[in-house]
């Protein structure tokens, strides 16, 4: 169509195109048919201005453009209505600096400490506290006996505990 007047003609031709357009990014029909009304009303509206050669597309930016500007003025509202509930989803989890700092510290004390156990008890470790092995898996993979393998675990985990804790602690 080109350059027709805004007319009731236009509106029975694209009122579904717009609405259905508006009402897929929106997923609610009855703000697609008020921003639809809303954009036939802008339409009427510059009937002073010179004729639209193509109106459909012009209906389409037209109705993103009533779309944005509806979002902006709803996102500002909706800011204040959170439950509280809510809000804690909004919270930063991430640790900050001295938190970092701390854990870090925490993890070069354990990993010098597991460095000063003999190979045997780091190993057993290992197994059983990293790598989430059973006793008796470990001391098949050792060739111990299951009794030595909770024997070498404790003194690891003992040792560990000693050489980390601190007053602080």
């Amino acid at each position: 169509m080109t350059s027709q007047p805004p007319t009731p003609a236009l509106y029975a031709e694209y009122t579904r195109k717009i609405q259905r357009y508006l009402w897929l990014r929106t997923g609610d029909t009855e703000l697609a048919a008020d921003l639809t009304q809303e954009c036939f009303t802008r339409l009427l509206a510059r009937d002073g201005d010179a004729p639209i050669e193509r109106p459909l597309p012009y209906l389409y930016t037209l109705a993103g453009h009533l779309l944005t500007d509806h979002r902006r003025r709803h996102e500002t509202w909706r800011t204040g209505t959170l439950a509280p509930d809510e809000m804690d989803s909004l919270l930063d989890d991430r640790a900050g600096p001295d938190v970092l700092y701390e854990t870090q510290r925490k993890v070069d004390d354990i990993q010098a400490a597991l460095a000063r156990l003999p190979a045997r008890s780091r190993r057993v470790f290992q197994l059983c506290r990293v790598e989430g092995h059973t006793y008796p898996e470990a001391a098949r993979a050792l060739r111990l006996s299951v009794s030595s393998v909770q024997k070498h675990l404790a003194l690891a985990m003992r040792y560990i505990l000693d050489q980390t804790h601190t007053d602080d602690d």
